[in-house]
């Protein structure tokens, strides 16, 4: 699977070259530096993606808070719930891209930036999952049902994805070897 999502990722980099940014990655050192930053940009795009799903989550949360009026537990679960949506939210969004400067201590190697692919496949599965929990619990709530067991599945699917996005961002930032 890493393979496909290397080999998908390096069409769509080369895909969007311009003929000039073609020839010059026959240029040593310019071809490496170019990937890289490209691998950095893929990065951002698709965390912008992410986010902008985990925002139609918080949405579903937003309106499935209605079910919970009258109980007062079910109120201050619904509000940790949110709390932790909002915190993975601005994770993904301000999440370290693999940059470092030039005079940096610490630097992004390539293979981190590689690692990157299947960190960012992860992030994919994890906010569908996140979705589909989000969309039960919203339904389930205007169908008037309890929501208890499916806010703690919404809980249960943000943690895993808060968990793994630490995790990824411990790595990028060189705190923990993978």
């Amino acid at each position: 699977m890493t393979n496909n999502l290397e080999n998908s990722a390096e069409a769509a980099i080369a895909g969007r070259m311009s003929l000039g940014e073609k020839i010059k990655m026959y240029i040593p050192f310019y071809r490496g530096y170019k990937q890289k930053n490209l691998r950095r940009d893929e990065d951002r795009a698709i965390r912008d993606v992410v986010a902008k799903v985990i925002g139609g989550a918080k949405t579903d949360l937003s309106n499935a808070a209605r079910a919970t009026v009258g109980d007062l537990q079910a109120m201050r679960d619904m509000e940790r719930v949110r709390s932790k949506v909002d915190r993975y939210y601005s994770d993904v969004k301000k999440g370290v891209a693999g940059y470092s400067g030039f005079g940096d201590s610490m630097k992004i190697l390539e293979s981190q930036l590689d690692d990157l692919v299947s960190w960012d496949a992860q992030l994919i599965d994890g906010v569908e999952m996140l979705k589909e929990a989000t969309e039960t619990l919203m339904n389930n709530a205007d169908d008037g049902n309890d929501i208890k067991s499916d806010l703690r599945n919404v809980e249960r699917s943000v943690d895993i994805l808060i968990d793994a996005y630490r995790q990824r961002d411990n790595v990028m930032k060189g705190l923990v070897e993978q």
